[in-house]
């Protein structure tokens, strides 16, 4: 009888198409075979195996692992005896005699055919090294000198997600990803991170623009309200208010306000009828304001608006003071109540007070100047970090239904940007954009976020890739994303996820052939991750890189609880959270 090869864990003892059953050599039962110094994982869900077909050798997957005495029914061989070891794998692809990797097999294994564990060799033919086209990410979790590389067209063209519980590492692996670019050598990306809780400004120190909604030192994160369509405006300064009369009319002051503008502006060439209430075109916020308090609460000499404005006092539109007018009477005489009298309700005392808070800050700036140029192409620049690869818009410290709002502002105009755009300028086909979507289920789900954000945000993940803009929708709960939404992805990275639902869902967007890998999903370690799709060649079992400098997402110490008694200093919290000090 021949010797067994050293690298021979065991033989094939049952083909059921890209399924393979392979029973474990008896020397090996139990027992890790060493190999040039290292010992190799055997049964290991997610190792790679070989099965050599003359000059072409076959490439598998372990997605599950049994032993004959143990299984009882499951076992895969009826003839099956006490004690007996087994693997099944998944045929993935094959090595040609040239030593070029394919997806695919054209030919299946014979019965009692050889399975060998994979060299650090055989790994190098499957497994595309860093390069130019390839980022760097981590290494196989069962082979630590094999790096785990993603092919970075499709993982920014074809969106991607990466989903893993709190915890589980998530958003260490994104910033290991924003790193590997900023390392290596893609100095004109576009990539744009939506940071709804300040956790990535940290891990891009030096290489990346940072705007951040409470800025004070020139790096404010502008969103300029006006760049919104009309209700949506109402509905940032009146949340909660769905009044059709109320909106109607707001709208119908801004399309006034929009014209005005226009037609003092020396950088605008509009025509007045070209213009209506949802035209991106700057206008006075504070006129609007006035003109719609002052219906909701003029009194008039005469009844149905007729005769002289009982005005007691004129207000102040550039200083938010309304006007005042003498109270009307309750009995059929003058003063009487105006056409609009009350009707807007507390919509523009609302307004008036969003515009007073400094919190909206961001969301009010620039305010356009018709003599000056054109905020609009400015404001995208700093969007898309101006010379920089990678910008981060940080919307931590604002109200969640403002900053859901503002999201969906700049997604939509960086959509609709890479849509106008010619094909050899500007963004999109020409110089594509990855937008990175922190909490993404809060934008692509149908919870209580702000319809512009989900709106935009799934018009991106079904039609971007046309357009050149991408999608990595970064989440701990994929159950809450729209069923089409996973699907839409070329790319998963799936870290450690323990709620069944979640697993479920990750499974369900796995393909058939490695479905059975999302089992270990609950067991993966901290920073591991299961690695599917279009920008690695297989399917991959990866322990991730840390980043350097890492994010702000790590869990706070208790050294401070050993210092000693203390007492605990809120004032400058407390200062912060009035007026952002």
């Amino acid at each position: 009888m021949p010797e067994r090869e050293p690298t021979c864990i065991g033989r094939v003892r049952h083909v059921l198409g890209a399924t393979v059953t392979v029973e474990l050599d008896e020397s090996l039962a139990g027992v890790a075979p060493l190999w040039q110094g290292r010992l190799q994982p055997i049964g290991q869900v997610g190792s790679l195996v070989r099965i050599p077909q003359g000059p072409v050798n076959l490439i598998a997957t372990v997605t599950l692992v049994g032993i004959a005495e143990l299984a009882g029914a499951l076992s895969p061989s009826p003839n099956s005896q006490s004690g007996e070891r087994w693997l099944q794998v998944q045929l993935l692809g094959e090595v040609d005699g040239l030593g070029r990797f394919n997806r695919g097999v054209s030919t299946y294994p014979g019965l009692d055919d050889a399975v060998h564990f994979t060299t650090k060799e055989d790994l190098d033919s499957v497994f595309p090294k860093p390069s130019p086209d390839h980022a760097p990410i981590g290494f196989l979790a069962a082979a630590p000198d094999v790096a785990v590389t993603l092919l970075a067209n499709r993982l920014v063209t074809r969106h991607s997600a990466v989903v893993g519980s709190t915890g589980s590492g998530k958003t260490s692996a994104v910033a290991t990803i924003l790193q590997s670019f900023l390392n290596g050598g893609w100095t004109s990306a576009n990539i744009v991170v939506i940071d709804p809780h300040g956790e990535y400004a940290a891990a891009v120190p030096t290489k990346a623009a940072v705007r951040s909604v409470l800025s004070k030192d020139g790096r404010l994160l502008r969103v300029p309200f006006w760049a919104l369509p009309a209700a949506d405006v109402f509905r940032a300064f009146c949340v909660g208010i769905e009044s059709p009369t109320a909106i109607k009319r707001f709208s119908d002051l801004v399309t006034e306000a929009r014209r005005s503008f226009a037609s003092a502006a020396k950088w605008l060439t509009v025509e007045d009828a070209a213009i209506n209430s949802d035209t991106p075109i700057p206008f006075d916020i504070r006129s609007v304001w006035f003109k719609f308090d002052y219906e909701n609460k003029a009194t008039y000499e005469k009844p149905n608006g007729q005769g002289a404005v009982q005005v007691s006092a004129e207000g102040d539109a550039a200083k938010l003071q309304s006007a005042v007018f003498k109270q009307y009477s309750p009995t059929n005489t003058a003063p009487y109540k105006g056409p609009n009298f009350g009707i807007y309700g507390t919509a523009p005392e609302l307004i008036r007070q969003r515009l007073l808070d400094e919190r909206y800050r961001f969301f009010l700036e620039p305010s356009a100047d018709p003599n000056g140029d054109d905020p609009l192409p400015s404001i995208l620049n700093e969007w898309l970090g101006v010379e920089n690869p990678v910008s981060v818009l940080d919307f931590s410290g604002v109200p969640s239904e403002m900053s859901d709002l503002a999201i969906g502002v700049v997604l939509q105009l960086l959509f609709d940007v890479a849509i106008h755009s010619p094909a050899d300028a500007g963004i999109g086909r020409s110089r594509p954009v990855l937008i990175v979507l922190e909490e993404a289920h809060r934008y692509l789900g149908e919870g209580p976020t702000n319809k512009l954000a989900r709106t935009a945000a799934n018009r991106i993940a079904r039609e971007g890739r046309k357009y050149g803009v991408g999608l990595m929708l970064v989440t701990q709960r994929p159950s809450e994303l729209p069923d089409t939404a996973l699907s839409q992805c070329g790319t998963i990275v799936a870290l450690r996820l323990t709620n069944s639902g979640d697993q479920s869902t990750v499974k369900a967007a796995l393909p058939d052939s490695v479905a059975g890998l999302a089992d270990a999903l609950p067991s993966l370690r901290t920073g591991e991750a299961l690695i599917s799709g279009e920008a690695v060649t297989l399917p991959t079992r990866a322990l991730l890189t840390m980043p350097s400098p890492p994010p702000s997402a790590n869990d706070p110490t208790l050294a401070s609880w050993r210092k000693g008694p203390q007492k605990n200093t809120v004032e400058a919290a407390v200062a912060a959270w009035r007026g952002f000090k």
